[in-house]
């Protein structure tokens, strides 16, 4: 393997720097953008007087910005490198944080956690992109897992760190935290993410040189090309799917167990914890798992447990101990998801195109969460209860299981762009 040293950073090869850095990045993105909304949801609704359905309506917001820019992300990145964009794009992750904090009403909730969702949307794909270059075939799949841990690790310290602020101060305070912390993303990211190894004179860790030479024999696909293929739709729908059912729980867990179950807050904001923290091994053991059984068994398997976890919890009631049984199954399940199907995106697409593929298959994951903290509140007014809420999710996951059976290998995308 030949590489120049002198661009080391103190003998470690700089993939690893920037795999540091985009984990860092999405430890705070995954903290403001999961870790924070469901653990400081239940002061805000007693707070500002919202109803359930209006709570959904704000990380609707969130859903709607990150549907529209993530495939403007993905292509993005394709073009002018992930650096510029994640970069740039913190500045509205950790401004949108920060002005969460100083909202006075639904709209400005509303309006605040939209730009927070601009901001996020620059965030996993350009990063999952940028740390795949870093790393040779063998080892992307250990990349990507270590990559994933970041969400586990991002949200599940919240579930500690927010419920101690908000009891000796308040949910403000909370929210002016993150903000700072992802403002302060732009001056990291700017100074050690880099787009190529090869601009740096080196192989991806773990690769020979020539994978880093992608720049050398471009073969692109455009959009049409890429929504003509089947596989695109099936990963797609099912995307959409899982991810209305996990944010089903997810978004509400800690309402469900405060407001509900009538849970301490401190215990309830635990679920969280547990969730994150379990998806740490989880998604490192399921990428491994990936490597000997594949993408495809390993996602429609993951889909399929992650209902029958949800289920577990609803039937579980007030019972603690059996909660947290529960919340760590789904935890450990919905840790793999987001690696898995990034790898679908070079398992199932070429190489060049992974940024604009892994953009376009957010638009699923948005839709999904945009529609589900909506549905999911509006059915909690209705019935009184999460539990068919949750119910609905379960189900939804578990059709998301069933369609990835029908997934099928590529054929060779053709030259050529649209």
């Amino acid at each position: 393997m030949v590489t120049d040293r002198r661009k080391d950073l103190l003998g470690v090869h700089w993939g690893w720097v920037v795999l540091g850095a985009s984990f860092i990045t999405l430890f705070v993105n995954y903290s403001i953008r999961i870790g924070a909304y469901p653990i400081l949801l239940p002061e805000m609704i007693k707070d500002l007087h919202l109803t359930k359905a209006q709570a959904g309506l704000i990380k609707s917001a969130f859903a709607i910005t990150y549907l529209v820019f993530a495939p403007i992300m993905g292509w993005l990145t394709d073009r002018v490198g992930g650096r510029k964009v994640i970069s740039f794009f913190c500045l509205f992750l950790g401004g949108g944080a920060f002005l969460m904090g100083k909202a006075e009403s639904l709209l400005a909730s509303v309006v605040f956690f939209g730009i927070v969702g601009l901001g996020a949307a620059a965030m996993w794909v350009p990063c999952a992109t940028l740390t795949q270059k870093w790393f040779g075939t063998n080892k992307r799949g250990l990349a990507l897992g270590i990559l994933n841990a970041s969400a586990g690790a991002g949200f599940g310290l919240m579930g500690l760190f927010l419920p101690m602020i908000v009891i000796e101060y308040n949910w403000r305070f909370g929210w002016f935290i993150l903000g700072i912390a992802g403002l302060s993303l732009f001056l990291l990211d700017g100074l050690l993410l880099r787009d190529r190894p090869e601009d740096m004179g080196l192989s991806p860790w773990g690769g020979e040189l020539g994978e880093a030479r992608e720049k050398d024999c471009p073969k692109r696909a455009g959009y049409l090309q890429i929504l003509k293929q089947r596989q695109f739709w099936i990963v797609g729908i099912s995307y959409l799917l899982i991810a209305y059912g996990s944010y089903a729980l997810i978004d509400f867990m800690v309402t469900y167990g405060k407001m509900e179950l009538n849970i301490p807050y401190g215990v309830a904001s635990l679920f969280i914890t547990v969730a994150a923290f379990t998806g740490i091994p989880g998604g490192i053991l399921i990428m491994i798992l990936s490597g000997y059984i594949g993408t495809k068994k390993s996602l429609g398997l993951t889909y399929v447990l992650v209902a029958l976890s949800i289920l577990f919890i609803i039937f579980s009631g007030k019972n603690v101990l059996l909660l947290i049984v529960g919340v760590a199954w789904f935890g450990v399940l919905y840790g793999g998801i987001f690696p898995l199907v990034a790898a679908c995106a070079r398992d199932y697409f070429p190489k060049e195109i992974t940024g604009t593929v892994l953009g376009l298959l957010t638009i699923f994951y948005g839709l999904g969460t945009m529609a589900s903290p909506i549905v999911t509140g509006h059915l909690a007014d209705v019935t009184g209860t999460f539990r068919w809420s949750f119910g609905v999710g379960a189900c939804v996951s578990l059709l998301s299981g069933f369609l990835i059976g029908f997934l099928k290998k590529r054929k060779e995308f053709e030259g050529g762009e649209d």
